[in-house]
């Protein structure tokens, strides 16, 4: 009997959530890790992609730090000393949550890659253009998963502030103002239309009494009655 062949080393799966997620929906194959890495070729991609964004994406969500003036007189201010203009929340926690996850990833390279670069600058260029240059030991590092994964949620939490989603729109029926026959819709989970109420695609804010004709004229349609 002849002696069996010597196995071959499997290659180890991609350690990205992004692929385990992927799998588990069916929506993709759970995809192998590149050799000599802990990330398939897809994810070290988007490793480097998202390196390569951030600079721009960090530079832009500085515009909006400071909340727009429709959402400023939410704010209450006491006292009559002039009050700075109140900061978004969002845009702040993302910008700092971006220098903070960079910086404790280069301080993995720093100390554990053999490399005698220098420190980088604590700023999201300077963290970002680093970890850029040393992708490949990430993507080769136990930790490479988690490492993928915090920086594309770092990168997407910065895109969600400088391009919110836009909230799906519930149309409601056709508006009331003279003259005008535009779509009156509304978020169906939240935004700055609710707090503004039901508004036309032409621009007109209905009031709430507006609201009640547009829901009344939108029954009478419902029921094949004549408007």
């Amino acid at each position: 009997m002849a002696d069996p062949k010597p196995s071959q080393p499997l290659t180890k799966q991609c350690t990205s959530s992004r692929c385990r997620r992927a799998s588990r929906t069916d929506t993709l194959r759970s995809r192998r890790a590149a050799p000599g890495a802990l990330l398939c070729g897809s994810c070290r991609r988007a490793l480097a992609a998202d390196l390569a964004a951030l600079p721009a994406l960090h530079h832009d969500s500085e515009q909006q730090l400071v909340l727009p003036a429709r959402q400023r007189s939410l704010v209450r201010a006491t006292g009559h000393r002039p009050v700075a203009p109140p900061v978004d929340d969002t845009a702040l926690e993302a910008r700092h949550d971006a220098v903070v996850r960079l910086a404790s990833w280069a301080r993995l390279v720093l100390d554990e890659a053999d490399s005698a670069e220098a420190p980088p600058e604590r700023t999201v260029p300077g963290l970002a253009a680093f970890l850029g240059r040393h992708a490949d030991f990430l993507a080769a590092h136990p930790a490479a998963g988690p490492a993928a994964d915090e920086i594309g949620r770092v990168a997407a939490a910065l895109r969600r502030v400088v391009a919110p989603p836009r909230p799906e729109l519930v149309p409601l029926g056709r508006c009331v103002e003279p003259d005008c026959d535009a779509e009156v819709s509304l978020p169906a989970r939240g935004g700055d239309l609710v707090l503004r109420g039901p508004m036309c695609t032409a621009g007109h804010v209905l009031t709430p009494r507006q609201w009640l004709l547009v829901k009344r004229r939108q029954q009478i349609e419902q029921a094949g009655e004549p408007a």
